[in-house]
């Protein structure tokens, strides 16, 4: 029989006590200052938060000693937040947050706005948001930590977070211009969520008439529909493009009746477009490339072939409704 192992314990007690006292003479928790949080987490699109969570967590495994995992913790962490805040409020009653609804509340929140992302445009641009119910913890945590010199060095702002606001910045500012319609969608959209002035630019270079409105739209363009673009109203079927070389504007378009073929190729990925050929009566034909993403692709060909049944199928000389 092996015999116990009786100093295993008390090291291991001894070495604990050690990195308890240098964690309370260093800081608890993660602190950091409540506006270094939000940008980071805005120019992050959302990582820093992880990072912050691990840390806490990370934290909380030494301090106590346990056997927590605090990466699946963070990777997780709108999950474990409330978790979080009751640590918070157990081991820092006065300075934490101790109000068990409030902290139901935010816990909750932070659910709901990590849910958001998979909303459509622009609705997702909510999820941005994630680090509001997270603010009353890191305004929390820095309190606990009052005047800490590790505090007042987590306070400036390091080459890393220069880095991640000089590339994350512009990338999240881009992305709130494309959700809200400023740059083209990278799917097809509907006509209701163009904007006014570029119904305009259409109607001004006769692209689209007066009384004519667009059901689905998509541009290849980056920064403006005005490098091309393809769309269906209820009587037409439109393709446009601009040349590079001398910026005039080309359209074609042929009313449903007139359409005597519609060729699919679809797209085999999230790289390439949906091509679809239109050959009508008079021997004309043209290509519109659509956007697979999220399925535009399918909508917009399935609509564009019902208005085309539909007003094929009507008498001559009627009005399809």
């Amino acid at each position: 029989m092996t015999e116990p192992d009786n100093d295993r314990p008390s090291h291991t007690r001894t070495e604990m006590n050690n990195t308890e006292a240098e964690l309370k003479d260093y800081y608890c928790y993660f602190p950091v200052t409540p506006w270094k949080f939000c940008l980071m987490s805005i120019c992050t699109l959302g990582l820093y938060e992880f990072y912050w969570s691990y840390k806490n967590w990370q934290y909380i495994k030494t301090r106590d000693g346990s056997g927590i995992r605090p990466v699946w913790r963070s990777v997780f962490y709108p999950f474990w937040y409330y978790a979080f805040l009751s640590d918070l409020a157990r081991n820092h009653a006065p300075e934490g947050i101790s109000n068990k609804a409030y902290m139901v509340v935010l816990a909750i929140g932070l659910l709901i706005l990590s849910y958001i992302w998979k909303a459509p445009d622009p609705y997702w641009l909510l999820s941005i948001f994630t680090f509001v119910p997270m603010l009353p913890a890191v305004f929390a945590i820095s309190k606990i930590n009052g005047a800490r010199p590790e505090v007042k060095k987590r306070a400036g702002h390091k080459p890393l977070n220069f880095v991640a606001y000089l590339i994350g910045g512009p990338i999240m500012v881009f992305s709130i211009l494309l959700s809200i319609g400023f740059f083209p969608s990278t799917m097809v959209v509907t006509g209701d969520s163009l904007w006014e002035r570029d119904l305009r630019y259409l109607r001004n270079q006769e692209i689209l008439a007066e009384d004519e409105d667009i059901i689905y739209f998509y541009s290849g363009g980056v920064l403006s529909i005005k490098e091309d673009g393809q769309f269906i109203s209820e009587d037409y079927v439109t393709s446009y493009g601009m040349d590079p070389e001398d910026g005039i504007v080309y359209s074609a378009f042929a009313a449903y009746e007139d359409i005597e073929r519609v060729d699919v190729k679809w797209s085999t990925s999230l790289l390439e477009d949906t091509v679809i050929t239109i050959s009508d009566v008079y021997g004309n034909e043209f290509e519109l490339w659509v956007s697979s993403e999220s399925g535009g692709d399918k909508k917009f060909v399935k609509e564009l072939k019902r208005l085309w049944n539909m007003k094929r199928a009507a008498p001559p000389g009627t009005i399809a409704v």
